[in-house]
């Protein structure tokens, strides 16, 4: 299945992203496509690494995000989620969240890879696979695409925007159904 993300307000959004993604047992692999319309270089920095639990903060810069949460059932939303990013850099970030900003660790081991497959100045596209971590547990997976862009004014983009004013890609209630796509 494929989507395009919503930019988070009302102002022109200066990119388009599409993402698509699939599931086979517990592997799920992320493609994405990131298209410049106007505006500065990819906001990268190389002091970030290739080491997906040294990269805290990589959020700052331009990223392209996934949260994922294996859920018993629906209304699960209280069960742990998977956050991924990958800069244009192809520089990984990997957080298991418990509980939204107040419980969140790295996880024991996790299999992500990460690679770009365009980088140019109006293209910024690659591919997330990641066999989910034994700290996620249930049957059905929910989840989001998320990407945060330019340095300033900052750019929010979501499958499923939150109302208020601030972004807040951490919002459980808001994730969809991953598996009625695939």
């Amino acid at each position: 299945m494929q989507v395009y993300l919503k930019k988070h307000g009302t102002e022109f959004p200066l990119h388009r992203i599409q993402a698509s993604w699939s599931k086979v047992d517990r592997k799920v692999t992320i493609e994405f496509q990131i298209q410049k319309r106007t505006g500065p270089e990819w906001n990268s920095d190389e002091l970030f690494t290739n080491d997906w639990s040294k990269n805290w903060g990589l959020w700052n810069k331009d990223v392209f995000e996934a949260f994922l949460q294996l859920r018993k059932d629906e209304a699960d939303i209280k069960a742990p989620y998977l956050e991924i990013q990958v800069s244009p850099l192809n520089q990984p970030f990997a957080l298991v969240i418990q509980e939204p900003r107040k419980t969140y660790f790295p996880p024991k081991e996790l299999d992500f890879k990460t690679e770009i497959t365009e980088l140019s100045t109006k293209i910024f596209a690659g591919k997330m696979e990641v066999l989910l971590p034994n700290e996620l547990q249930g049957e059905l997976l929910f989840g989001g695409f998320f990407s945060c862009l330019n340095q300033a004014p900052r750019e929010y983009y979501a499958l499923e925007p939150n109302p208020e004013n601030s972004p807040d890609f951490h919002r459980p209630e808001l994730f969809l159904s991953l598996e009625e796509h695939v």
